[in-house]
């Protein structure tokens, strides 16, 4: 058992640290990527991956920028991590909080967190709190990695076309994003554009060492942003002997952000002291899983209970669901009003509720969204689009991605069609066993890809692809094939055009030791398009 489990996740990333001093590292966090509990979910899920977290975890505690704001997404937040993690207690705060633990020991002071964004945090002897900032970057953060960085290209924009003087910035920027002139363009489509434009604060800071006036002074207003953010926190507190400590990678900077930072609170807060932050955020979440959480307590959502994922081997055959299940695919393509993540986790939920053991779900995105709602098994999908038609979870990259998601089992194209990164069925389907140590279920069209499939090593073997691989497709499941597959030493899944309760039970009369159900119980644009086909 893991004693505890510390999470510092911010804009740029996510990193993880437990007690037997295992480390990993997820994804940023941003409103892009849907609902919040599912983006937060699924990076913790893939730290805890990396660093071979197995579970159970006896505390886990974790200081999020995007913490949410809804009680309620905070009650949902702390289902789904102590899910993800088989945590018997999770705590639950924003940054500023264990930044603010980790800076000061003492748990009272201003703290200044910059790293991507920028918070403050200012907490009294009195119990007095005061958060400053923390506003995003569109409307805050000011003094942050992004509002410097931003800066920075915007004085690069306007040396290109002769609105600003010349600056050293210009050719880090080319060192960085490329040359040309859709400079604007190419931070616009990166994959994270927040991170793309803060990591351009480095290279501020590098041509402000330099002696680039440009950059120098950028870096002196942010620093007068930062000490602005400071008074107002110890103004919070009364203004008398007040500690200050910063925390934030922002501060890697030194004296060349803190000097000017030094001076323009001597202005605006002079009786304050600016003191040596004892820690980092990462190492205020480790105070707040291993000790009580004093003045902090009104900050944190604490979530107990028996919130542990489904035990995988307590099944049959070694399935995370029973001979005779119903699943039920919750997938929906763009141009479907339904297709995102948080209306897939919506459509598992209520197939939950009616009874389902298990959803096979689709991207990264939506598995994630789905585990974050319910504590079902996820069947793990990851179309991508390859030449020669290998099209469900064709890599072993593909599944690694849903697999750190949070699917419980992958399904792969199971077919003998080649696959995009030129390797074998088998070569995948045992990097998926030895890396990833989850069973995998190959989808085939025919009874010989099914023998196939289970000599390459699949666990499980599924008629998904039957009439989707050339030729018409029929409008009735393929009985004939399930019953071809069930002479296989292993079980056989029936997916492909179920849609009537006749239609699943000649399925298991057939050998079938499960059915998957998707476009009749998920896709009510097709359904409403079948039956108004049927009236002209």
């Amino acid at each position: 058992m893991t004693g505890w489990l510390a999470v510092d996740g911010g804009q740029t990333g996510l990193r993880l640290r437990t007690s037997d001093g295992r480390y990993g590292t997820g994804p940023g966090f941003s409103y892009a990527d849907g609902d919040p509990v599912a983006s937060i979910t699924a990076a913790v899920r893939t730290a805890a991956v990396r660093a071979g977290v197995a579970g159970p975890v006896g505390v886990a505690c974790l200081g999020l920028t995007g913490y949410p704001a809804r009680p309620a997404d905070r009650d949902r937040l702390g289902v789904a991590v102590a899910r993800a993690l088989n945590a018997a207690e999770v705590r639950l705060c924003e940054d500023m909080v264990t930044a603010h633990a980790g800076a000061l020991p003492g748990g009272t002071g201003v703290t200044v967190a910059a790293g991507t964004g920028v918070v403050c945090l200012a907490i009294g002897a009195d119990g007095t709190t005061r958060k400053i900032d923390g506003g995003g970057h569109l409307l805050g953060d000011l003094g942050g990695g992004f509002s410097t960085g931003q800066a920075g290209l915007r004085a690069v924009l306007a040396a290109a076309d002769g609105r600003g003087p010349a600056t050293a910035l210009s050719g880090l920027a080319v060192a960085r994003y490329g040359g040309g002139p859709d400079l604007g363009q190419r931070v616009a489509m990166a994959d994270s554009p927040v991170s793309a434009v803060a990591a351009f604060a480095v290279d501020v800071f590098e041509a402000a060492d330099g002696g680039d006036g440009v950059a120098g002074a950028i870096v002196v207003a942010s620093a007068a942003n930062l000490a602005r953010t400071a008074a107002a926190g110890v103004r919070a507190l009364g203004g008398d002997d007040v500690r200050i400590a910063c925390a934030g990678r922002l501060f890697d900077a030194g004296d060349l952000l803190v000097a000017p930072l030094r001076e323009r609170l001597a202005e605006l807060a002079p009786s304050a002291t600016l003191v040596p932050s004892a820690g980092d955020p990462l190492d205020g979440a480790v105070r707040l899983a291993t000790a009580g959480l004093g003045r902090y307590a009104p900050l944190v959502h604490v979530h107990r209970g028996t919130a542990a994922p489904v035990t995988e081997e307590s099944v049959v055959d070694g399935l995370p669901f029973p001979a005779g299940a119903l699943l039920v695919s919750c997938q929906a393509q763009p141009g479907n009003p339904l297709h995102g993540p948080g209306s897939m986790a919506r459509m598992a939920a209520a197939a939950a509720a009616g009874g389902a053991c298990g959803i096979r779900a689709n991207g990264v995105a939506d598995v994630a969204a789905i585990r974050a709602e319910i504590a079902l098994p996820v069947i793990g999908i990851n179309k991508v689009a390859a030449p020669g038609g290998t099209f469900i979870t064709p890599t072993f990259d593909a599944a690694a991605a849903v697999v750190r998601a949070g699917a419980t089992m992958v399904a792969v194209d199971g077919t003998s069609r080649p696959r995009p990164d030129g390797s074998t069925l088998a070569g995948q389907i045992a990097r998926i066993h030895d890396e990833l140590g989850v069973l995998v279920m190959a989808d085939v069209d025919s009874a010989a890809a099914g023998i196939a499939a289970r000599r390459a090593g699949a666990d499980v073997v599924a008629s998904t692809l039957s009439g989707y691989t050339g030729g018409g497709t029929p409008d009735e499941p393929d009985i004939a094939l399930v019953e071809q597959l069930s002479a296989l030493d292993c079980p056989v899944i029936a997916e492909g055009r179920y849609r009537t309760e006749d239609d699943v039970r000649a399925a298991v009369a057939a050998g079938a030791y499960a059915v998957v159900v998707g476009t009749a119980i998920t896709n009510p644009m097709d359904i409403t398009t079948r039956l108004t086909k049927a009236l002209r």
